[in-house]
């Protein structure tokens, strides 16, 4: 009974209240085109989509924790994930502003987000100087990997495959972490597993214009901050072997091989193909160096 109960709260739930969302957000851009284009539309839009993906988790994370798990200030590394799920949609929202104002933006949250995700840490098991160390390495990793994330939803062909590939870095990341030992850990990316199939879906069965941009910029911020807090969330306060959580946060880096002429040649197809498996080959050897650290075939070894 309690495996059916967070199947439907952590799993099924988020993904109906994501796609319910997405369907509104779709045919209400659908109508507003048959009436005008303009900014207006791609900005309504947007933040319907990064509300969808937002509401989507916090309704997955109440579903897994219950709703008297989240104290405040959060005291635990996982209460985090849903205040970076709102943070998230509240930044998305502000995203079609100036330039230097999503700049600023993106370096406050890096900046603040390990010092208050890993509190814990920083008080009572670094020392000062490596403390400050592990702050600017982890600030600077938050950001660059948001970045990847923004330039992932145009470098990635329009359509299908931007959810997909998120579905998949979703899911090696549930596999990792379970192999791992954090069952809860899994559980909470499980929910994005959910999002991303259930968007990836709606995506196939909706889209008539192959070159609309499925996820916009605005989608981002939750999207990358929910992601790296369950890493950093494993990494820190569970076994996560170090080579996976990087192999997991560079992945989106070898989507640029679409940039390279000889692949842009190949034609749509066959260029998505090749993004999706270069995307795919760190996740593969990140899951495979969990299974290896968890002695799932034998004496575990260490990495």
């Amino acid at each position: 009974m309690l495996i059916l109960k967070q199947l439907f709260f952590g799993l099924l739930l988020p993904a109906v209240v994501t796609g319910g969302i997405l369907v509104f957000a779709r045919s209400l851009t659908s109508k507003k085109e048959g009436e005008n284009t303009g900014k207006k539309t791609d900005i309504s839009r947007g933040w319907l989509i990064a509300g969808a993906l937002s509401a989507g988790y916090i309704v997955g994370y109440f579903g897994l924790e219950g709703f008297s798990t989240l104290p405040f200030p959060p005291r635990q590394g996982i209460h985090w994930l849903c205040c970076l799920a709102i943070i998230g949609f509240i930044v998305g929202c502000f995203w079609h502003f100036s330039f230097s104002g999503r700049l600023i933006a993106q370096i406050v949250l890096s900046i603040a987000i390990p010092r208050l995700l890993l509190n814990s840490t920083f008080k009572y098991t670094w020392g000062q100087l490596e403390g400050i160390i592990w702050w600017v390495c982890l600030a600077a990793a938050i950001f660059i990997f948001w970045n990847l994330v923004q330039q992932s939803f145009t470098i990635l062909p329009s359509g299908a495959s931007v959810p997909f590939v998120y579905f998949g870095l979703s899911g090696g990341t549930a596999l990792v972490l379970a192999l791992s030992g954090s069952l809860r850990l899994a559980q909470h990316s499980g929910i994005l597993v959910a999002l991303f199939a259930v968007s990836w879906i709606i995506t196939i069965a909706l889209q008539r214009d192959g070159n609309r941009q499925v996820f916009p910029p605005s989608v981002s911020p939750a999207v990358a901050l929910l992601l790296a807090g369950i890493w950093m969330n494993g990494y820190f306060y569970e076994e996560v072997p170090a080579v996976s959580a990087i192999l997991l946060a560079v992945s989106l880096l070898l989507a640029q091989v679409g940039q390279i002429e000889a692949i842009r040649r190949r034609g749509t197809r066959q260029s998505a193909l090749i993004q999706i498996a270069a995307i795919a080959l760190p996740v593969i050897i990140a899951i495979g160096i969990a299974v290896a650290r968890s002695g799932l075939f034998g004496e575990s070894s260490g990495y």
